[in-house]
C-alpha cells in the first residue's frame, strides 16, 4: 500500500524527480544542515511544549510568559545549537509575537497538540501530524499549522484540508471546520479558510490523482525552479537548470 503525507504529495506536485530521489531511490548524499529547517522545527517544538502544558494545567494568563520560557529552554536542548545559534534572536522574536497574539486574542481552545494520524483515502494511506486542533463550539473545529515561511504567498489550503478530513473522521459532529496557517515570521498573523464539501472532494481527487501517478511511476519529471538551490539532491541532479538528463 502506498503511504503518503501532505509533505510527500507536495514534493511530487512541486517536482516528481525530487519525490523519486527522496522516497524511492534514496541516494546516499551528504545531509545538508539548513538553518531555516532547524529554526522551523524548534519553533514548532516550543509551541508544542507550551500548549502541552496548558492542555493539562489551568494557569493564570500572567503565567504564560514563564511557561513559554520553560518550553523554550527545554526545546533548545533538543536541537543542534551550532546550526541554530545564529537564528536565536529571530526565534525569540517569533515566540514573543505568538505570546502577544495570545494576550490580544486569548488562549485558543486547544484539544489536540501534535496529533498523529492515519487516514485512508481511496487506496492510499495518508499519514502525518497536525500541529493543533481547537474546538470552537459544538460541531465547530479549527485546524492549525505553524509556518515559518518568509513568504506566505504560495501557501495553499491543501494541507489544512487534509487535516480537516481527519477531524471529520474523528468527530462525527464536525459540521464546520476552519483552517489557518499561523505565520510565525509575520507576527503570528493568520491565513484562514472555512471549508466546503467541494473543497473536501477536490482534496480527495488530488490525493487519488497523485497516488495514481506515483504508483504508475512512468515519468519522474524534473521541474527546475529557484527552489533547486535548497534541494538536498541538487548536487546529483545534473542539468536541472538546462533540462539535460542526469547520469544515474
Amino acid at each position: 500500500m502506498l503511504k503518503l503525507s501532505a509533505s510527500s504529495i507536495g514534493t511530487h506536485e512541486k517536482c516528481p524527480k525530487q519525490y523519486q530521489y527522496r522516497y524511492i531511490i534514496k541516494p546516499d548524499v551528504p545531509p545538508t544542515d539548513w538553518s531555516f529547517l532547524e529554526f522551523g522545527k524548534c519553533a514548532h517544538r516550543v509551541l508544542e511544549l507550551f500548549h502541552e502544558h496548558l492542555l493539562y494545567n489551568v494557569e493564570d494568563p500572567s503565567r504564560y510568559p514563564d511557561i513559554m520560557k520553560v518550553a523554550f529552554k527545554k526545546a533548545l536542548k533538543e536541537f543542534n545549537m551550532g546550526i541554530l545559534k545564529p537564528e536565536l534572536p529571530a526565534l525569540k522574536e517569533v515566540i514573543q509575537d505568538y505570546l502577544n497574539a495570545i494576550k490580544e486574542n486569548g488562549l485558543p481552545p486547544v484539544i489536540h497538540n501534535e496529533l498523529s494520524f492515519e487516514l485512508m483515502v481511496g487506496n492510499y494511506m495518508v499519514r502525518g501530524f497536525i500541529d493543533r486542533i481547537d474546538k470552537i463550539a459544538d460541531g465547530e473545529y479549527h485546524v492549525v499549522d505553524y509556518k515559518t515561511n518568509k513568504n506566505p504567498k504560495y501557501l495553499t489550503n491543501f494541507q489544512l484540508l487534509l487535516y480537516a478530513m481527519v477531524v471529520k473522521s474523528k468527530y462525527p459532529d464536525a459540521e464546520i471546520i476552519h483552517g489557518s496557517y499561523i505565520l510565525l515570521k509575520h507576527k503570528s498573523r493568520t491565513k484562514d479558510w472555512t471549508f466546503t464539501e467541494k473543497d473536501y472532494q477536490d482534496t480527495i481527487d488530488k490525493i487519488n490523482r497523485v497516488g495514481k501517478d506515483i504508483t504508475l511511476g512512468t515519468s519522474w519529471e524534473k521541474r527546475p525552479s529557484i527552489l533547486c538551490n535548497w534541494c538536498d539532491y541538487y548536487t546529483i541532479c545534473q542539468g536541472s537548470w538546462t533540462g539535460e538528463d542526469e547520469k544515474e
